[in-house]
C-alpha cells in the first residue's frame, strides 16, 4: 500500500505567514514612492502577487517530484554550470543590466533576473550531490573547491561582496559537515574569523587612498559610517541613519500598516534592502519579532531535518538551504540595524524581487518533498483490526 504524504508544516506555515507579510508590507513600502512618481500604487504589488502565484506552482510541482528525479545529478551539475555561464553573460552588454550603479542582472529575451540568486541555491544541490557519499578522498575535494572559488569570484566582481560571502559561507559549511573533522573545522572557521575582522579593521585604518578599486569603494565608504551614521547623515549615513528612525518610531505595537513616515522618500526603494525597517515601523516590536520567530523557525527546522536524514545527499542540501537562508537574514537585519555595513541582501520572503523569491520558494518546495518522504516513511502500516 503505497503511503500518503504528509506536508510539514512547520516548514510550510513559516513560509505562507512570511509570503503574505511581506505581500502586504511590499504594497505600504512602494506605494507613496509610486503615487509621487505618478505610476500606479499597486504594480508592484500586482507583480508580487504574480511572482508568489508562480512560486506556488513550482512548489507544488517540486513536491510532487519522484525521488528519483529529485536530486538528480544533471540537475546538479547542469544548473550550475548554467549559473555560471549567466554570471559571466552579466559583465557582457548585450546581456547585462546596471540597476543602482552595480552591474548585477542579466535580461534574456525581456526577463531581468540576478544570476547570484540561482548561483546559490544551484551550489548546494552540487555540493550536496558531490557529497553524498559518506567519505570522499582529499583530492577529490579540489574540484568543488575551485567551483565555489570561481563562482564566488564571479558575484565579488559584480560587484556583490555579500553574495560573494554567502556562497563562502555555504560551501564552508557543506565541506565542514561532509569532509572536515570538527577539530580542523573550528581552526579553518576561526582563520577566517580573524581574517574578515582584520581586513575590515585594516581598510578603516589606513583608508581609501587610492589602493582599493573603484569598484569597491562603496565597500569603504559603507565600513567608515558604521560607527557613526548620523556624522553624514546627507552623505555615505543616510540610509543608515533613516533606517534607525524608521526603527525607533515603530515602538512596541507600530504605527500601523501604512503609516510609515520614513517610506515617503526618506529611504531609497524601502520595499527591497529596507523592507523590514517598515515591518518594524508599521508593526512595531511585536511584529518585527514575529517575522524573525518565523525565519527562525524555518531555518532550525531545516537544521534539525539535515541531522535525522539518512540519505546524506538530503541531508547536506537541508544544511546548505537553511545555511543560505539564515545567513540572508542575518546580513539583512544586521545591516538596516547597523550591525554590519550594508550588504543589500534582500530579506528573503518578505523584500520584494521575484528571483530571490521564485528560487528559495524551489528550495521550500524541495525541502517539503524530502521532509514529506522522510515522515512517510516513519509511519506505521495501517493494519484494520479483525472482526
Amino acid at each position: 500500500m503505497k503511503k500518503k504524504k504528509k506536508i510539514d508544516w512547520l516548514i510550510l506555515g513559516p513560509y505562507l505567514a512570511l509570503s503574505l507579510i511581506g505581500l502586504l508590507e511590499v504594497y505600504s513600502a512602494s506605494s507613496y514612492r509610486l503615487l509621487a512618481a505618478g505610476a500606479d500604487t499597486k504594480s508592484l504589488l500586482i507583480r508580487q502577487l504574480i511572482f508568489i502565484l508562480i512560486s506556488w506552482l513550482v512548489i507544488a510541482f517540486s513536491y510532487s517530484l519522484k525521488k528519483k528525479y529529485l536530486f538528480h545529478p544533471k540537475l546538479a551539475v547542469y544548473g550550475l554550470s548554467l549559473a555560471i555561464v549567466f554570471l559571466i553573460l552579466v559583465k557582457i552588454g548585450l546581456f547585462g543590466v546596471t540597476v543602482n550603479g552595480a552591474q548585477r542582472w542579466i535580461s534574456i529575451f525581456g526577463v531581468q533576473f540576478q544570476p547570484s540568486e540561482l548561483a546559490n541555491f544551484c551550489l548546494i544541490l552540487y555540493l550536496s550531490w558531490f557529497f553524498r557519499d559518506t567519505f570522499n578522498k582529499p583530492k577529490n575535494i579540489l574540484v568543488p573547491i575551485l567551483i565555489t572559488g570561481g563562482t564566488a569570484l564571479l558575484v565579488l566582481f559584480q560587484p556583490k561582496i555579500a553574495g560573494a560571502l554567502t556562497i563562502l559561507l555555504i560551501a564552508g559549511v557543506i565541506f565542514w559537515a561532509a569532509v572536515i573533522p570538527v577539530k580542523e573545522g573550528l581552526y579553518v572557521v576561526g582563520i577566517a574569523v580573524l581574517l574578515l575582522v582584520g581586513t575590515a579593521a585594516l581598510v578603516m585604518l589606513l583608508g581609501n587612498k587610492g589602493w582599493l578599486p573603484s569598484i569597491f569603494e562603496h565597500a569603504y565608504e559603507r565600513i567608515t559610517t558604521l560607527g557613526d551614521p548620523f556624522a553624514d547623515e546627507h552623505g555615505a549615513g543616510y540610509q543608515m541613519s533613516h533606517s534607525y528612525y524608521a526603527l525607533y518610531n515603530g515602538g512596541v505595537l507600530g504605527r500601523g500598516i501604512g503609516n510609515s513616515i520614513t517610506k515617503k522618500g526618506y529611504l531609497p526603494e524601502p520595499e527591497t534592502d529596507f523592507i523590514f525597517s517598515i515591518v518594524t515601523e508599521e508593526l512595531g516590536l511585536i511584529g518585527a519579532m514575529f517575522v524573525l520567530l518565523m525565519l527562525f523557525l524555518l531555518c532550525m527546522r531545516l537544521f534539525y531535518l539535515s541531522t535525522r536524514c539518512k540519505n546524506q545527499q538530503e541531508g547536506l542540501f537541508f544544511l546548505g538551504f537553511g545555511t543560505l537562508l539564515l545567513s540572508q537574514t542575518s546580513m539583512n537585519i544586521g545591516s538596516i540595524s547597523g550591525l554590519i555595513p550594508m550588504t543589500g541582501v534582500p530579506l528573503p520572503f518578505v523584500s520584494y524581487g521575484g528571483t530571490s523569491y521564485l528560487i528559495l520558494s524551489l528550495g521550500i518546495g524541495l525541502s517539503l518533498n524530502c521532509s514529506s518522504r522522510r515522515q512517510a516513511e516513519e509511519l506505521p502500516l495501517y493494519r484494520p483490526e479483525k472482526q
